[in-house]
């Protein structure tokens, strides 16, 4: 095992410590950590993990404020199980494997999701979220062009639906990969657009737009219309999640609207962490 490895692995470890305590804010740190560390070495698929940690961190951060404790103690048995693997899945990171397996997990996870009348009203039907994915990125494709309109909120709307979509319908695992490129896109274009980067504007900047954002686009729509292969599909997620990254370290972390830090200000830590949570609530609203 390399040094970058074993890091991961405690990277992994922290983030299974931090699950236990329903410290799921802490688990999204230690899942940024994994892709953070990724890029400091040459192993590309090493990343997956963290990817599907942060995800992890996120579901659960929503169950454990709007499930009951029986509900939310099932759900975090199947979740709990679910990390435990991670940290074992880096000894062979197959990589089909791992999708195969954050989709199951995912599947389970999704109806704790639901509503009480959701879950008596709706049945799977990947069919119907494969046709509405076609559609919605077909929507996507003609309308690139908004991308570069500062009200435009195209990206996280095309997201939405197909959230909205997979959390009542299923999906299959070429589906389930679109949705999970189209999350990591968008993790780009909030840092290509600067979008919270100044309180009085939303400034897109036209260069980033054209040399990553709409490529990336053009990549994802690519394989929507194909038979994906999970190797090819994993390479364009490298990609958008190592710039990700990258981005993070040149711009740090983005800030909601109206916050405007100044160079030598520090925010108290208990503002940070009302910061978080009001982001947090807002989104789970969005999405």
């Amino acid at each position: 095992m390399s040094e970058l490895e074993k890091v991961i692995a405690e990277d992994i470890k922290a983030a299974v410590e931090a699950f236990k305590e329903d410290s799921f804010d802490n688990v999204n740190v230690f899942a940024n950590r994994v892709m953070s560390n990724a890029i400091f070495g040459d192993n590309r698929k090493i990343f997956l993990p963290g990817f599907f940690l942060k995800d992890v961190a996120f579901t659960f951060g929503y169950l454990k404020s709007r499930k009951t404790a029986s509900a939310f103690s099932t759900a975090k048995s199947h979740g709990f199980s679910y990390i435990e693997s991670l940290g074992k899945s880096l000894t062979s990171l197959d990589e089909e494997q791992l999708w195969k397996d954050f989709q199951v997990y995912s599947d389970k996870i999704r109806k704790f999701e639901m509503t009480d009348w959701e879950e008596k009203s709706y049945s799977d039907n990947a069919r119907f979220t494969n046709e509405s994915y076609k559609w919605l990125l077909s929507y996507l494709q003609s309308h690139k062009a908004v991308l570069s309109d500062p009200r435009n909120f195209l990206i996280k709307g095309i997201i939405n639906e197909m959230l909205r979509v997979y959390r009542v319908h299923s999906a299959t695992l070429h589906d389930f990969v679109l949705l999970c490129l189209m999350i990591a896109l968008d993790r780009n274009y909030d840092y290509a657009c600067k979008v919270w980067n100044r309180p009085d504007a939303r400034i897109i900047d036209e260069k980033q737009m054209k040399e990553l954002i709409l490529p990336s686009v053009d990549k994802i729509i690519a394989l929507s219309n194909q038979e994906i292969k999970i190797e090819e599909a994993d390479a364009v997620l490298w990609d958008l999640v190592k710039t990700w990254r990258e981005f993070y370290i040149q711009f740090g972390e983005l800030l909601p609207p109206g916050i405007a830090l100044q160079k030598g200000i520090e925010l108290p830590e208990d503002l940070k962490k009302k910061l978080t949570e009001s982001l947090t609530k807002a989104l789970e609203k969005e999405m």
